[in-house]
């Protein structure tokens, strides 16, 4: 099996822990993304670390948001540090629920930071330079997006606005036209 950073594996009095782990509260932690081998005949996990994809805290990672609900938009990350992802891992961005808008919508592909890991979920970040919404569709007619001010992007086809946290390299993907079928 694959375990997360932060995954909890097992108990201490259950199991006798090797490789990569920490022990809190007598519960055994991954550290890294790793693979995990459960011998029950002698009781012994063994972790071992996967390089690839190997997603820590003050990584860059790469994700399509799935789903907001709020307080979070969730992420499905498929890329850390340029690097293809053995597994699919999951992630959260905070979204303020003061502010009237959510900084990413759903199918959005995002570059974020991991800021640390709660229940073994990766805690994201789009809060420096460089990070932000890499390409986007409009929520409403499913039209393509393009750049309209810093942090605005305003979609070809019905001409809605759209206030997103805009990576630098944001794509604009402009289609020729709409296709409406009868």
């Amino acid at each position: 099996m694959i375990a997360i950073p932060g995954e909890k594996l097992g108990v201490i009095e259950a199991f006798e822990p090797k490789g990569d782990f920490i022990i809190k509260d007598g519960n055994i932690y991954a550290t890294r993304l790793s693979e995990v081998k459960v011998d029950k005949k002698h009781k012994i996990i063994e972790i071992k670390p996967i390089r690839k994809g190997f997603v820590s805290v003050g990584d860059t990672v790469v994700g399509r948001v799935d789903y907001i609900q709020r307080p979070f938009a969730f992420v499905t990350i498929v890329s850390a540090l340029n690097e293809d992802l053995a597994a699919d891992m999951k992630g959260m961005i905070y979204v303020d629920p003061e502010y009237d808008y959510a900084p990413v919508i759903e199918g959005s592909i995002v570059r974020a930071k991991v800021i640390g890991t709660s229940a073994g979920i990766l805690m994201l970040s789009l809060d420096e330079p460089g990070l932000g919404v890499l390409e986007s569709y409009c929520n409403y007619c499913g039209g393509p997006l393009v750049v309209r001010g810093r942090n605005s992007a305003r979609c070809i086809w019905c001409g809605r606005v759209l206030r997103l946290r805009l990576a630098p390299d944001f794509k604009s993907k402009a289609l020729p036209h709409r296709v409406i079928l009868e």
